[in-house]
């Protein structure tokens, strides 16, 4: 338990400063703030078109893409899921009441899924 334990500290700490860099211009992007509109209305800054080329592209311009930061940004996806994962099983052990954490992750299903379905054309 002690190996999983630092396992998840030492991938959560070597990758969450990137992590935190793509949950923020995936954000910045949900809102398509990264874009600018068709009739000049909204002009996008420069930095929320790069900071978007670095989340879609894994480059700083719309230039060539970087193999080596793909090959990065794909052990850093790896990473989260393990983390993720150890992260559950940690929550599991360390709780008396284990409905409790389950529901967390039902819930984290669920929520998601409804308003994707509340938002679709057909939900409405």
């Amino acid at each position: 338990m002690k190996t999983i334990r630092r396992i998840h500290l030492f991938l959560g700490c070597f990758f969450a400063p990137l992590l935190v860099v793509f949950a923020l211009t995936g954000v910045l992007q949900t809102f398509e703030l990264h874009e600018s509109t068709e009739d000049g209305s909204y002009v996008a800054p420069r930095w929320l078109e790069v900071a978007a080329s670095l989340h879609k592209h894994s480059t700083l311009s719309k230039a060539v893409p970087s193999p080596a930061m793909r090959v990065f940004v794909t052990f850093m996806a790896l990473a989260l899921v393990i983390t993720m994962i150890i992260g559950v099983v940690l929550a599991f052990r360390s709780v008396r009441n284990v409905w409790s954490v389950a529901a967390c992750l039902v819930m984290g299903v669920v929520v998601p899924l409804v308003l994707l379905a509340l938002s679709s054309p057909g939900g409405r």
